[in-house]
């Protein structure tokens, strides 16, 4: 749960409201819809490393959001964790369908078409959990700590409009370890001392930081540790 000022209360995160209300109901779809929008990238980048190139990725990429969000989700369990977990589990059992779709065809048999609900070994398909650390769960990983940080970068980027753009841009560098310029000579180009240049990095820094917590917050359960998911994705990011 994050807590609002404005209100005094403790808001459901995204995730929590599709797990808690469920999203066939309005404000569990609407939630999804947001998360399956934001996260759209990780699957297309999921979906070329398995070998599939950049048109038939995006095709099969909308196919596979379309079907999430037009059947709603299968009920609410607490036990499913975070979203990222979630939607990895999902799209992986998605792949292996159209494997095996594209064998069929290949025999000449049929197209069955197969639910993403169904069960595979008496398991769940889209609790999917796999322990073991994969390339491919790498890479899907790391785009989304990539994703995370992007659209935190953006969220910071839009309180800084209306004449700090420049020096948003001056001081962006910062936040992600890219190579930067002195304090004092960006301190001269914006026309600012150089301890209030230092006083502006540690404050866009600390912003940039509680907008991640924000970000990563609503793609987990209200149980689940904000800490521990910035700190893995972090460690993927690289």
């Amino acid at each position: 749960m994050q807590f609002t000022h404005a209100t005094g209360r403790f808001m459901p995160t995204r995730w929590t409201l599709v797990l808690r209300a469920n999203a066939a109901s309005p404000e569990g779809r609407a939630a999804l819809s947001d998360l399956c929008a934001a996260y759209y990238q990780p699957v297309f980048v999921f979906l070329r490393r398995q070998g599939f190139d950049e048109d038939a990725a995006r095709d099969h990429a909308h196919s596979f959001f379309s079907h999430l969000l037009q059947r709603g989700f299968p009920g609410p369990d607490p036990e499913r964790g975070r979203f990222r977990s979630y939607l990895l589990g999902a799209v992986k059992y998605f792949v292996s369908g159209l494997q095996t779709h594209a064998r069929r065809a290949k025999r000449g048999g049929g197209m069955v078409h197969e639910s993403l609900d169904a069960e595979v070994d008496g398991s769940p398909a889209l609790m999917i959990g796999d322990p073991t650390v994969t390339p491919m769960v790498e890479a899907f990983d790391r785009e989304w700590a990539v994703e995370v940080m992007n659209r935190a970068v953006a969220a910071l980027a839009a309180e800084h409009l209306n004449g700090r753009e420049g020096q948003f841009e001056a001081l962006r560098p910062w936040l992600m370890g890219d190579e930067v310029a002195s304090h004092a000579v960006t301190a001269r180009a914006l026309g600012m001392s150089e301890g209030a240049v230092k006083v502006a990095v540690h404050r866009l820094r600390k912003r940039f930081r509680e907008l991640l917590r924000h970000e990563i917050a609503q793609t987990l359960d209200e149980h689940e540790n904000v800490e521990d998911e910035l700190r893995y994705l972090c460690s993927v990011h690289g």
